[in-house]
């Protein structure tokens, strides 16, 4: 080798080490783009919207699909605004003989019939997609096919050819008719068929439909049919567009009409929701052939929608992707806000065309630990606070707000708080034998059991007193809520006017309960300990330990042997169908600002075992039942107050749940990450918010400076090994 050419290598040596100090885990240049960049703990499993009730799995569906309507951005309290519709539609009401009912807001008894009529925006289109594929004689391009046919291709995007169309109102109709599809399983149909006229009967139509077709098929196979494996290779294509529904009707190409069978306002809601976001017929198509199947290339991986963003990269293990559509409609920024808003800078960009974030990266961080160093570094623009770094970040001093610490003001960090409109709730399996009932006696010792479990001390060990002791279901913040002494659960809690807050009744007198419940140290009739079974997925959590023996040292202080049951989620989710288990912990977050949307999370007919409902403590109390059938169509006032305290004083006493907490939420926000104002009401945010990425890259260059002292001393070594050799050959090859 010529001593050049070994100096050469020596210096390329020497750059390869300096370039490769950088810590960035982002390729070059990438973080000054206008992408945002964040992470997740849980893979998502479900992004069909009929399907999903999670809320990492709205955090990608709710971006894609669009509702009818969503919520303003900046007002509170929080208002319904046109989406994809040209207005809100206003009820119209007809008696029980058909005749239109002129008052503004009749009476409930002497409703028959509601409408509301949704006129969709002309030109809204979907994002580009291969189902919309077609040929020259217009058929789809991408129809009957087989493995070979799609090999290589893991995602729509993959696809060569692509096509898109117009939204049209049949979408929506065709949606709400998949809410009905037993074989779907939609978490809210027990809700909807109360209320949506034909919507149980057309579930009853859909499921004569499986019976036959079942019937049929094991009658061509014979004995060795195996309907599970066969249902999954070839599910059943249901004809949506077939059965006539009266409950959700095309009137024409841009008009559907909505019909319920009795006043009930929250429809609305439910319809910012993406269970009624539209889904076009070739989607359904082109999704459910058996070679998609086969590759996974299903509406469970691939939401097909007209929102701002769409899902480009999908591996739930490890990193998911979003882009801008190129295809969105006209949406701007708000021009408007409630008082203090153009203070805090959130109208900065009134007006404008959104979304402003080009791109999203979605990073899998199962260890909260790693999450939190990167957002330090500015490699994640925005982060919660966990607890095992609470204090690092976060100044609490008793009776004043929450700070930053001197090194997140340093970063120019900012602090948003606030009281989140969630439960989180520890329930009892009110059909099993020990914990469930509604004897005084099995009441008094979930009531002891709530007593024991003291969420004060779990917020202080586990939270840093990052939430409010929960009284009921109600959140603070949602009309219903009775705060201080007046709302006190006067079955477990006491009002101490000290402190300002709810506190546990002693350990003492939720013994003397457990002598009631006939369970006197623990102890069974029988002398045997009384043993109850806490069902979880939580096992690769490794929080879930310390919590878990925290909750069986509380309940020992009553005698009581608690023990777990982990599984996947998979069969967790099966437990909770089938009612196989006893104790849960479960967190409700709220959909919609009306208290109906927690109280229905105890109304019998939406039992989770009987009907798929959201009740999933499966609780069925008569009188309850009446009284949220009364107060969930009025409007707020005192007689609905009324009702919701009658409602509460029912459930407080029977105790199906533990009222753990109502969390409060810390979030972190990068200073170059804009237009964050807390909002609990809405998955699709990003589009508002924008990055500043020449902030972001100098912010990174400051805190990521390499280090590079070690790299010199081995470049000198390597040029103290090189440089005598290449003397030697430069004076031999001289002759010198």
């Amino acid at each position: 080798m010529k001593w050049t050419t070994r100096l050469n290598a020596a210096v390329l040596i020497a750059l390869a080490l300096i370039c490769g100090c950088s810590n960035n885990p982002y390729r070059s240049g990438e973080t000054e783009e206008q992408t945002y960049f964040s992470s997740f703990s849980r893979a998502p499993e479900k992004l069909d919207p009929a399907r999903s009730y999670w809320m990492h799995e709205s955090a990608i569906i709710d971006q894609v699909y669009e509702a009818a309507f969503e919520y303003h951005f900046l007002n509170r309290p929080y208002e319904i605004v046109p989406l994809t519709t040209e207005s809100i539609p206003k009820p119209i009401y007809y008696d029980k003989k058909g005749k239109l009912l002129k008052r503004k807001d009749p009476a409930p008894e002497k409703i028959g019939r509601v409408e509301y009529v949704i006129k969709v925006k002309p030109g809204i289109m979907y994002h580009d997609h291969p189902c919309f594929a077609k040929d020259k004689q217009g058929e789809p391009i991408y129809a009957n096919v087989t493995l070979a046919d799609i090999k290589g291709y893991d995602l729509p995007n993959d696809f060569e050819c692509k096509g898109t169309r117009e939204l049209e109102a049949r979408d929506y109709v065709l949606q709400i008719k998949r809410l009905a599809d037993p074989s779907i399983s939609c978490p809210i149909y027990s809700t909807i068929k109360n209320y949506m006229i034909g919507f149980e009967e057309l579930h009853d139509t859909y499921a004569k439909m499986f019976e036959d077709e079942r019937a049929k098929r094991k009658k061509a196979a014979g004995a060795s049919y195996n309907q599970e494996k066969d249902e999954q290779e070839n599910p059943f294509i249901v004809d949506y567009l077939g059965p006539e529904f009266e409950g959700a009707q095309v009137l024409d190409k841009y008009t559907y009409k909505i019909s319920l069978n009795a006043k009930y306002p929250q429809i609305l809601y439910w319809m910012c929701m993406h269970f009624f976001v539209p889904m076009p017929i070739e989607a359904l198509e082109f999704h459910c052939q058996a070679a998609m199947i086969e590759k996974h290339i299903v509406l469970n991986r691939c939401p097909v929608g007209t929102g701002p963003y769409v899902l480009t990269r999908f591996k739930p293990n490890e990193v998911m992707e979003l882009r801008r559509n190129p295809n969105y409609h006209d949406d701007f920024y708000p021009s408007e806000g409630n008082p203090g808003d153009r203070e805090a800078g959130y109208l900065d960009d009134a007006g404008k065309r959104l979304p402003m974030i080009e791109r999203q990266v979605y990073r899998m961080e199962r260890e909260s630990m790693s999450r939190w160093r990167k957002f330090l570094l500015g490699y994640y623009d925005s982060s919660g606070v966990a607890s095992d770094v609470f204090d690092s970040a976060i100044n609490m001093q008793m009776g004043s707000e929450a700070m930053l610490s001197d090194e997140m003001k340093d970063k120019g960090i900012k602090l948003l708080t606030s009281v989140s409109p969630d439960l989180t709730y520890t329930q009892f399996n009110m059909l099993d034998d020990v914990v469930g009932g509604y004897s005084e006696e099995q009441c008094k010792l979930r009531q002891a059991m709530s007593i024991a479990i003291d969420h004060n001390e779990y917020l202080d060990i586990f939270m840093n007193s990052r939430g409010v002791l929960g009284q009921g279901p109600i959140p603070p913040g949602l009309f219903g809520y009775r705060d201080g002494k007046e709302g006190t659960n006067p079955y477990i809690s006491k009002w101490d006017p000290v402190r300002e807050r709810h506190v546990r009744k002693s350990i003492e007198y939720a013994e003397q309960l457990m002598v009631e419940a006939g369970y006197p140290n623990g102890r069974k009739p029988d002398g045997t300990p009384l043993t109850v079974h806490y069902d979880h997925s939580s096992s690769g959590d490794p929080g879930f330990r310390a919590q878990f023996k925290w909750m069986h040292r509380r309940l020992q202080l009553i005698g009581i042997e608690l023990k777990e049951r982990g599984t996947d989620l998979t069969r967790y989710r099966q437990k909770r169908q089938k009612g196989n288990w006893q104790i849960m912990r479960n967190g409700w977050v709220a959909d919609y600002p009306d208290p109906e949307n927690f109280l229905f999370l105890f109304y019998g007919p939406n039992s989770r075992v009987k009907t798929g409902g959201p009740n999933s403590t499966n609780y069925d109390r008569e009188e309850y039942n009446v009284l949220f059938k009364e107060m969930e169509s009025m409007q707020n006032g005192p007689e609905r107050q009324a009702a919701i305290d009658k409602m509460m004083k029912i459930v407080q006493h029977d105790a199906p749940s533990i009222w753990d907490l109502h969390p409060v939420s810390f979030q972190l926000f990068h200073s170059w990450y804009k237009n964050n104002k807390p909002h609990n009401m809405s998955s699709n945010l990003v589009k508002y918010q924008r990055i500043d990425p020449e902030l972001r890259r100098q912010m990174q260059l400051k805190w990521n400076k390499a280090i590079l002292l070690p790299v010199y001393l081995l470049i000198a070594l390597g040029l103290l090994a090189i440089v005598p050799a290449a003397i030697t050959i430069y004076r031999r090859d001289r002759g010198l």
